[in-house]
């Protein structure tokens, strides 16, 4: 059974903001392939979310085509996934509170 995805704003803006960079700094193309592997990469946590845990109860998986770690968080009980960050794997970590 899928769990259900609920995307936080800050995980919103994380990809909205590495959209519009691909689209004003390559092109629309890879902006949207972009956008495709990481709806893929949703799809992928919704029936397996039990990837690495990097720190506490957060979970991370990479996107595949794209520098990009997905940080979520589980409710098994719920059979909820909260995606509350959409990571670019050469940031500071620091950067984030």
């Amino acid at each position: 059974m899928k769990f259900k995805l609920i995307i936080s704003d800050e995980a919103k803006a994380d990809v909205e903001h590495a959209y519009l960079y691909y689209r004003t700094k390559v092109n629309k193309k890879v902006a949207d392939n972009f956008f495709k592997d990481f709806k893929s990469s949703l799809n992928t946590i919704s029936r397996n979310p039990y990837f690495k845990i990097w720190f506490e109860d957060f979970h991370g998986k990479l996107m595949k085509k794209y520098p990009f770690l997905i940080f979520y968080t589980i409710n098994k009980n719920a059979k909820v996934i909260v995606i509350s960050r959409v990571f670019h794997t050469s940031q500071n970590p620091e950067k984030y509170p």
